[in-house]
């Protein structure tokens, strides 16, 4: 390709992905206030903050330690055997299931009036101050994402040998977890437990649902207080934004050096072994994670009226979804052709950071253009968590991707545009098409942003699923969180097929 033709297209790549994660910088400016002690003191101050912050750091601490404890459990039952292939092959249909349907399904079935209090009345709600009952709602979704981010791991071929040897030398499944899989998988887990913080500290639309309620997490209250008009209010809501990343600041760091005091403790194989017996555990834990799933379609089923929800709504989550998916899609592959490699880890930035900021920095961008309650400003915020999901997808095939044939196409004379579209594209159709899946299935999950940037004028599945979850309607809260969840298994399903309908014609991608 020409060099002036490839600089143009790497200059439309970097400004198309900038006025995606300009959000990044006026979240910046946003946290602002955080630097006057005076504004400290009007935050620490009142009344509900310091409950919020324990309901918040208690819940995050449930689900992130509850979905790590359910990983490792599932690993050490399971893996390596058949069982877990089978396993693998449900957690696309775990990680379609949107958190808003997830924790509807709890609310219908456990919360006080809801399908177990009818029928057994003495298993009452207890009060919870402290978001025990967010936290273990979460950590059950968020174990399905940590065993994805896992599997890519644990398919090395060396580190299922290695297991098969201490095996056979009698060690247990809990010594070969201790021993080999955990010093293994936790350096590579770093991320994604780490992204799974910073949305458990940030959640507001799950936390909406399930509470606790007044005071509610230092998440929901920095949302309410960034809603209200008065400037104090506004004050304590940044502050609150800015308190939220030093809580992911100090989890990280408290999580960094428990491992190296862990690692530096215990000491390696001692020569002890301590065979276990899993006959029952491991198909409980196998099924475990799949059953809930099950169980949440058929309480939202059961509890839907037949009617179907709004055409607007529908409508509007529909094409949401498949324009961020698309969108998404295209951006990712032009920014791995021809984006700046050294950048790439700042795409990242937005799984690892709290939401709440991000979601508030675009806010005033849209309120600085004038561009707030428009269909194409929603759609906007939806990328800025949409690409980097995506991007965790499609980055590693794309590195995948044998140089040798990139080398013969430019010995025949093929520019790069012809090389990305004929040779680098078809190459990865498979995980483009799951991409693509997860793209849509984020996109149809996001609350913050399409509540502020939309207004109230562009109302989704899961803004009125949320809406609905205070009132005294079941029935509908069931049909919005019931449709929420079937858009994104049909596009999950959607896709699967047409990866073994191309895979038919071609060999290498079944």
């Amino acid at each position: 390709m020409a060099t002036p033709l490839r600089y143009a297209l790497i200059t439309l790549v970097c400004v198309g992905m900038l006025l995606v994660y300009l959000p990044l910088f006026t979240a910046v400016d946003f946290l602002r206030p955080a630097l006057s002690a005076e504004n400290g003191l009007l935050l620490v101050n009142d009344p509900q903050f310091w409950q919020a912050l324990s309901a918040t750091l208690i819940s995050s601490l449930v689900a992130t330690g509850g979905a790590l404890v359910l990983t490792l459990l599932i690993i050490a039952t399971l893996w390596p055997s058949r069982a877990w292939q089978r396993f693998t092959t449900r957690l696309p249909l775990l990680l379609a299931l949107p958190h808003v349907a997830f924790a509807s399904a709890a609310l219908l079935l456990f919360a006080e009036g809801g399908v177990i209090y009818r029928y057994l009345p003495f298993m009452h709600a207890l009060p919870d101050r402290y978001g025990l009952g967010l936290g273990v709602v979460l950590a059950v979704k968020e174990s399905g994402f940590l065993l994805w981010a896992s599997w890519a791991v644990l398919g090395e071929k060396r580190l299922s040998e290695q297991v098969v040897v201490l095996r056979s030398l009698g060690y247990g499944r809990w010594q070969c977890l201790r021993y080999l899989i955990l010093p293994t998988l936790l350096p590579a887990l770093g991320i994604a437990l780490l992204a799974t913080t910073a949305w458990t500290l940030s959640v507001v639309d799950v936390a909406l649902i399930l509470g606790p309620g007044n005071p509610p997490t230092l998440a929901v209250l920095a949302w309410q207080w960034l809603n209200q008009g008065e400037e104090s209010a506004q004050i304590k809501g940044q502050l609150a934004c800015a308190v939220l990343l030093a809580l992911l600041v100090m989890l990280a760091l408290c999580a960094r050096v428990l491992w190296f005091v862990w690692q530096r403790l215990f000491p390696g194989l001692h020569g002890r072994r301590y065979p276990q017996s899993t006959r029952l555990s491991a198909p409980l834990a196998g099924y475990l994670l799949p059953l809930c799933g099950l169980l949440c379609a058929l309480t939202l089923l059961l509890q839907a009226h037949t009617a179907l929800p709004d055409e607007l709504i529908l409508s509007n989550s529909l094409w949401l979804g498949l324009l961020a998916a698309l969108c998404g899609a295209a951006l990712c592959l032009l920014w791995l052709e021809w984006g700046p490699v050294w950048l790439t880890p700042c795409l990242w930035l937005p799984l690892i950071l709290p939401a709440l900021p991000l979601a508030a920095g675009q806010y005033q961008l849209a309120l600085y253009g004038w561009l707030d309650g428009e269909f194409i400003t929603v759609l906007w915020g939806h990328l800025l968590w949409v690409i980097p999901w995506m991007l965790f997808v499609l980055r590693p095939a794309w590195q995948r991707i044998d140089p040798r044939l990139v080398l013969i196409a430019r010995t025949l004379g093929w520019h790069q545009a012809r090389i990305f579209a004929q040779i680098k594209c078809p190459l990865i159709i498979k995980p483009l098409l799951s991409a693509l899946a997860i793209g849509f299935s984020v996109s149809i999950s996001q609350y913050l942003p399409t509540l502020w940037l939309g207004a109230g004028r562009v109302p989704t599945l899961t803004t009125e699923a949320v809406a609905l979850s205070s009132g005294g309607a079941p029935a509908q809260l069931a049909t919005q969180g019931l449709w929420q969840l079937l858009l994104p298994v049909f596009f999950f399903t959607l896709t699967a097929l047409l990866t073994r309908v191309i895979g038919h014609f071609r060999r290498g991608l079944r």
